[in-house]
């Protein structure tokens, strides 16, 4: 039979490295035996196992019942011969218990308790996992890439794996084998390959933990985050409220310097975070949600859940952003459908403008001065920068050029190969540098800021130097 003292040892090992229950080894050992015997003998028996927890030792008993006359020797035992073997007390109908022991059945019943041992090890090993980890659900984690696929990402974690698809990475996220990796456990389920988790880095839960962890107010609740739109890698929009008027959420999200926001950021592959104040007026919260952006003017359709929204001409790109991805964050956040309009196009329209928003007439103008100031700087800029690029390209004098043509005609070299180099139609001739094309293109960089009446059309070259300046400020 089994060594009893290497069998408790053996026991305590799995329950130690396993952390499993040691009852359920113990139930697993008795069913290996009670299997053993019902696959190789009779499976009609009725096995008893008994296993001594102090030293060990493994009983193993078979039910019998006393009859008259035997038909089933493997299940029946007649009187006389019960009375021989357990006592002049027993009589038929009794049950009675008779030792299995012999060298054959207990080596099927170790192969047999082996194999159920194992596989109850990798459902309890799935039990275990599960349970640690279902409550990391919702929750941030990080371990290390064990493997990096065109379609996934496989990270360890601990006592068991994190598989994140690529649909779940940020578009910018480059990993590989050893690299260390924090995401978000989008769900956790039981698997034949233990506890196994999901895992994502994109979606909006994810930015949330990232603050919460990072920002003091949003884990204590001071502070609260009422909503998020991302895009993600590129920009997110997040909502945030506080019942305390002396905090200032915004401040307190961006931190001195913008030492809190930025941390997040870094770990989104410097993804743009805007912070707006949460509104239970929703006109509010509209008007908010797109700041930097100044409203003139927004009417509101609560039945459609649609918003007319008027801007200034100049901030009508701004609001848009590129492919209308600015606009598409703020419809997320808000859950509105926004249609937004410069205050030319409403003139031009006879639309109605109500002056209910953020902006009155006088600082409109007000705007116009500000940002044709910053368009004389910026031009500036380009200018310094034109210049730089002219003296980088700076021609050789025609001098120059003149004495090196006349070296080369007299060059007459008999290479390797026979040929007399006496043709100068091949010979390289330092170029004018021309900076025609160049000069162009920063010209048609300029020409938005140039006449700063005109909306930018080309979405391609809008620029969110505003939207980052103005939390900057902050």
């Amino acid at each position: 039979m089994i060594d009893g003292a290497k069998l408790l040892t053996t026991i305590e090992e799995i329950v130690s490295e396993k952390q499993i229950p040691r009852e359920l080894i113990l139930e697993s050992i008795k069913e290996g035996f009670k299997k053993a015997y019902e696959k190789h003998f009779d499976p009609e028996a009725i096995i008893e196992v008994e296993i001594d927890q102090q030293t060990g030792q493994i009983k193993v008993t078979k039910e019998l019942t006393i009859v008259k006359k035997v038909e089933d020797d493997l299940l029946e035992v007649g009187l006389n011969e019960a009375k021989k073997r357990f006592g002049d007390n027993v009589t038929i109908g009794d049950k009675v218990y008779e030792d299995v022991d012999s060298a054959e059945f207990s080596r099927l019943a170790i192969i047999q308790v082996g194999q159920i041992i194992k596989q109850q090890i990798k459902e309890a090993e799935k039990d275990s996992i599960f349970e640690e980890y279902i409550i990391q659900k919702g929750h941030l984690m990080n371990g290390i890439v064990i493997a990096v696929e065109e379609k996934f990402v496989l990270v360890e974690v601990e006592r068991t794996f994190a598989y994140i698809p690529a649909k779940n990475l940020i578009f910018s996220d480059h990993y590989e084998v050893g690299d260390r990796i924090l995401f978000l456990a989008e769900d956790i389920v039981k698997s034949k390959n233990a506890g196994q988790i999901t895992g994502t880095r994109t979606n909006n839960e994810f930015l949330f933990r990232l603050l919460e962890r990072e920002i003091p107010e949003i884990f204590e609740k001071t502070i609260e985050v009422k909503a998020i739109a991302r895009d993600p890698g590129r920009r997110s929009k997040i909502a945030v409220y506080s019942e305390n008027k002396n905090i200032d959420p915004i401040g307190a999200c961006v931190g001195t310097k913008g030492n809190r926001i930025n941390k997040v950021t870094a770990e989104l592959q410097n993804e743009k975070i805007d912070i707006c104040i949460y509104d239970e007026n929703e006109q509010q919260f509209i008007i908010n949600s797109l700041s930097p952006v100044k409203v003139i003017s927004i009417t509101t359709t609560p039945e459609n859940k649609e918003a007319d929204i008027v801007v200034p001409d100049e901030q009508l790109s701004l609001a848009i952003g590129k492919g209308g991805s600015a606009a598409k964050l703020v419809a997320k956040l808000t859950k509105w459908k926004l249609n937004i309009i410069s205050y030319s196009e409403a003139l031009n329209r006879n639309l109605e403008i109500l002056w209910n928003g953020n902006i009155n007439l006088g600082e409109l103008e007000e705007l116009k001065i500000r940002l044709k100031d910053k368009v004389k700087e910026k031009d500036k800029n380009y200018q310094a920068k034109l210049q730089q690029a002219a003296e980088q390209f700076e021609p050789e004098p025609f001098e120059i050029i003149e004495e090196q043509l006349v070296e080369a005609e007299e060059i007459k070299v008999l290479p390797e190969d026979g040929f007399h180099v006496e043709d100068l139609s091949n010979v390289e001739v330092p170029p004018t540098v021309d900076l025609t094309e160049e000069i162009q293109t920063i010209e048609d960089n300029l020409s938005y800021f140039e006449d700063s009446e005109k909306p930018e059309e080309d979405e391609e070259e809008i620029n969110y130097d505003d939207y980052d300046e103005y939390y900057d400020e902050k």
